[in-house]
């Protein structure tokens, strides 16, 4: 086997696993953001054990970006409760929420997996939430996605704002995909040069 193809074959065997890393990412992966509003209780003040969220009856949906652009203002959605122990950025989920709000439009399913909190905070005037999760649609492959909840209120009842945005794709995938094509490239540049 002369130095060419030597060459040649290196550089398919770095392409080969650079593609496969893009197929692993989604397919068709869901972008935007969807927002909503509504009304929540929580158990007592973050900090002092176990602290739950209840949600009301009367989520909507706000608006939307990306895939969420078309959905409705006022589409009813339903949000399941959580718990968590903890203060600020030492708040965890007891437990994943599946999922933690979900809603249908137009015949499409849309929801969001809670599986685990960044921060959460809750006293008798205020309550916020960071976290992440998985976003399901109708037609789209799951998507990683970061949530953030809050709102103001008494007695530990809250006028709450969520928003629900997708993650940035993990960049290396395409570095290395990139750096594949690349060597290709010089690979192939160099072998018509030396003809």
């Amino acid at each position: 086997m002369n130095r060419t193809n030597i060459s040649l074959l290196v550089s398919t065997l770095l392409i080969i696993p650079a593609f496969s890393q893009i197929r692993a990412e989604p397919n068709v992966a869901i972008t935007g953001s969807a927002s909503f509003f509504g009304t929540a209780t929580a158990s007592g003040p973050s900090g002092g054990g176990l602290t739950s969220i209840a949600f009301g009856s009367n989520w909507s949906f706000v608006t939307g970006l990306g895939l969420y652009a078309g959905i409705p203002n006022g589409t009813p959605a339903a949000f399941n409760n959580f718990s968590f122990t903890g203060d600020g950025t030492g708040a965890v989920l007891t437990a994943p929420v599946l999922p933690l709000w979900s809603f249908t439009s137009g015949g499409n399913n849309y929801s969001f997996n809670l599986q685990g909190l960044t921060n959460g905070h809750t006293e008798s005037g205020a309550m916020a939430f960071t976290g992440s999760g998985t976003l399901f649609a109708t037609g789209f492959d799951p998507t990683p996605a970061s949530f953030s909840m809050s709102g103001t209120g008494t007695n530990f009842v809250y006028q709450l704002s969520f928003v629900t945005n997708t993650a940035i794709p993990e960049p290396s995938s395409i570095a290395l995909a990139g750096f594949g094509l690349a060597l290709c490239g010089a690979v192939t540049y160099f072998r018509r040069r030396r003809t």
